[in-house]
């Protein structure tokens, strides 16, 4: 068990399990030992360095991956209970990972192009926000000047229209009254104060005035004034006509008792003519027939007195006398009002209220001349009782008195206006102004303009402040990136001793906000960088880091992955020290490497510190650990880490590693299929530097290598050369990998046998090299 916990800070014990995180989809714990307070991981470019890397991500930002969303992981804590993708987010490990990640959200490689280093995650952000900021500013500025242009060019044709309509309205109403001071100075002013004062009512989609109503109110206007007219009107009472009948049906209805002679009751005409006859004879005294010359005899007299006795005579002044009433109840025509007196807008309704008593009169005539007509036969046979009249029509009434009224109203407006001139001259103008007005707007759409101009205004306004408020953003913004974030002489103090060469400076340009980069101290970089250059500027930041706010390395856990590029191999000897110098006090390290170089001077780094604990006294267990990556060859390809052979901890290069993994298959009865395609990448890997190194002119083609390879042997020959170098290029990563239904079966069965070749084909071109080898290995 280990022995580095101090006590007050927790430590990764192990990773129990990894399911679902990208390349290792069901890693377990199994025969790999607890982590220590060293911990060296081992593997080749693609085995999953990056991505165990990212576990330890994971913790340092408390939170599960962004790219394995469905991952499963338990990681036992030294001193405190498990962290799972469950409870990540309360975790209080004190954690810092150097990765791809860390270098992408802390350093912008972009900016380099433009000759600045934006250095730090904060400074990222903002520099990213800024520019974003700054394209939203001038997006938004440019959209505000042309709004603003927009709206001024919709504002000058709405005051355009203002003005010419004021001036139509002037022609117009200055033809009404050219004495009227108001509309004589009509103008673009008076016309808006029209239309404020008429809003609702300008709202109406139908026009305000028609043609008839125009030309009336123009007439109206002039200034013309006329003496007031005197009319008393007439009305007929109803009551009066009520009454008239029911005395009139009672005529009607009356007889008179008498000896009546039944020739003069059929025949009224004769019945008048004798009735005349008789009181002529008896005025004249004479009983002699006037008008045959015969004696009038008393008994014929006697008879016609009978038949027009006392009563009957009575009975005739009676109809006599309603003859005479009703004679007088005919309407007479009305003194009316000269139509000239009127007001011209006033004629036309005293006109049509003339025709409509003319007519009412007629009427109420023609109705009395009825009764008058009845009346005339009752007169004449007084004896009849059939006889009917119709009430008097109380429509014919009505249709008289209204005639009447409307002919009072017509003189009383007439009246009011004389009496009111200037005032109700007034009023007919603003109905004029009213309607031209209203015409004007909806011809021009006025009011949904003005209603844009404000609306567009308004937003427009609302756009102006959020411009000034994102230029206060900006300015507060561009302050923070003008300070330095980080001290660039101790910086490139650092970066030096990485480097091993002072060649690289960073130096902070306020103006530009950010880090130039200059070769030899003068001459900017221009992203002209390696990637060896890159990953130290980056590395020396990560450092910068882990002593940022008083951070105490003692009780911090620090993970790196690959501090070194592949391409800048004389920088691992500086890397390795200054990593060493930095994070040796760390409370837990954990180093990924891919390069055999790099690890191997860390591996014997951490074995002093293991030798030196086994020389306490007692002996201390070792707590620097060694493991490795690896990955399966089938696909979908799979990743695990375990404990490292011995022979990758304790000899001296990669190739020493490869000989024995790959002799250690030599003897294997049986292969599984992924170890056979194992071995297929091992021999490759094994005779590429076997050959590379003994035939230096030809290392970069393999073929090249294998074919100098037989120079010499009697034992390998052409036939089993082609044989490895097919078993190499069709099961190792090469740039086609063969694959069909017969292919693993075919793998695991010539994996045996190519093996025993390659290893013979060794031993033949370099049998000293072989012999010493497996002394090494064994």
């Amino acid at each position: 068990m280990s022995d580095f916990q101090d006590g007050d800070a927790m430590s990764i014990k192990n990773i129990q399990k990894l399911k679902q995180f990208g390349i290792f989809q069901n890693h377990t714990n199994t025969n790999t030992s607890d982590f220590g307070k060293y911990n060296l991981f081992y593997g080749w470019n693609g085995s999953g360095k990056s991505t165990l890397s990212s576990v330890f991500n994971c913790i340092e930002n408390k939170s599960r991956s962004v790219n394995f969303a469905s991952s499963e992981f338990t990681i036992n804590i030294d001193g405190g209970d498990a962290i799972t993708e469950a409870n990540v987010a309360e975790s209080d490990l004190n954690i810092y990972t150097f990765n791809n990640d860390f270098i992408d959200k802390n350093i912008s490689w972009n900016s380099v192009v433009k000759s600045i280093l934006l250095v730090d995650k904060a400074k990222i952000e903002e520099r990213e926000k800024l520019e974003e900021l700054k394209k939203a500013q001038k997006a938004d500025s440019e959209a505000h000047s042309k709004e603003v242009e927009a709206i001024n060019k919709l504002d000058r044709s709405i005051a355009k229209f203002e003005s010419d309509s004021a001036r139509h309205m002037k022609t117009s109403l200055q033809s009404i009254d050219t004495a009227d001071n108001y509309y004589l100075n009509y103008d673009k002013r008076r016309f808006e104060a029209c239309v404020t004062r008429n809003l609702e009512a300008m709202k109406t989609d139908t026009p305000l005035l028609n043609e008839g109503k125009i030309i009336e109110l123009t007439n109206a206007a002039k200034p013309n004034q006329k003496n007031p007219i005197s009319f008393i009107p007439q009305t007929i009472n109803q009551e009066t006509f009520k009454k008239a009948k029911e005395r009139l049906d009672d005529l009607l209805k009356t007889s008179v008792i008498s000896k009546t002679i039944q020739r003069l009751v059929e025949h009224g005409d004769i019945k008048s003519w004798v009735e005349a006859g008789l009181d002529l004879h008896k005025r004249h005294n004479s009983n002699e027939c006037e008008f045959c010359g015969n004696t009038i005899t008393e008994e014929r007299t006697k008879q016609l007195e009978a038949h027009f006795n006392d009563d009957y005579k009575a009975f005739q002044d009676r109809l006599l006398n309603a003859d005479g009433w009703l004679a007088c109840q005919y309407i007479k025509s009305s003194s009316l009002p000269a139509v000239n007196d009127f007001y011209e807008e006033f004629k036309k309704e005293f006109i049509e209220a003339c025709t409509a008593l003319e007519k009412a009169t007629t009427e109420l005539n023609e109705e009395i001349s009825a009764w008058h007509t009845i009346l005339n036969e009752k007169t004449v046979n007084p004896l009849d009782t059939s006889l009917t009249v119709e009430a008097i029509k109380g429509s014919s009434i009505n249709a008289f008195n209204d005639a009447m009224t409307a002919i009072d109203a017509a003189v009383g407006k007439h009246n009011h206006k004389s009496k009111n001139f200037k005032e109700e001259t007034d009023k007919a103008k603003k109905k004029l102004e009213l309607h031209y007005a209203t015409t004007e707007v909806k011809s021009f759409d006025y009011h949904r303009k003005k209603k844009e101009v404000d609306n567009r205004t308004d937003e427009n306004s609302k756009l102006k402040v959020t411009v000034a408020n994102r230029d206060t953003e900006i300015k507060a913004l561009e302050n923070s990136l003008s300070n330095e974030s980080l001290g660039a002489d101790e910086f490139n103090e650092s970066l030096h001793k990485f480097l091993g060469r002072s060649e690289l400076t960073l130096r902070f340009n306020p103006v530009k906000k950010g880090y130039e980069i200059l070769r030899n101290n003068s001459v900017p970089v221009e992203g002209n960088l390696s990637e060896g250059e890159k990953t130290a500027i980056a590395f020396v930041y990560f450092i910068t880091k882990l002593k940022e706010n008083d951070n105490k390395m003692e009780k911090t856990i620090v993970v790196v992955d690959d501090p070194v590029s592949s391409f800048d191999s004389n920088h691992l000897f500086h890397a390795y020290s200054f990593l060493r110098s930095n994070c040796d006090k760390a409370k837990q390290l954990f180093v990924f490497t891919h390069s055999f170089t790099y690890f191997k001077l860390i591996r014997d780094w951490f074995e002093g510190v293991n030798r030196n604990r086994r020389r306490k006294n007692p002996p201390k267990y070792p707590n620097a650990l060694f493991y490795t990556i690896e990955a399966s060859t089938n696909a979908p390809r799979q990743s695990t880490f375990r404990d490292a052979d011995s022979s990758l901890v304790n000899y001296n290069s990669e190739y020493h590693y490869i000989f024995s993994k790959l002799h250690a298959y030599k003897d294997n009865p049986a292969l599984s299929r992924d170890e056979a395609f194992l071995t297929a990448n091992l021999a490759r890997k094994l005779l590429e530097s076997f050959f590379s190194f003994k035939y230096p002119k030809h290392r970069s083609d393999i073929a090249q290598l294998m074919a100098c390879g037989l120079n010499g042997c009697e034992i390998t020959d052409e036939a089993t050369k082609e044989k490895i170098y097919r078993f190499i290029n069709k099961y190792s990563h090469s740039v086609v990998i063969e694959i069909n239904e017969d292919s693993s079966e075919n793998l695991v069965g010539e994996s045996q046998n190519v093996i025993g070749n390659i290893f013979t084909w060794l031993r033949e071109v370099d049998e000293i090299h072989y012999n010493e080898m497996l002394e090494v290995i064994a």
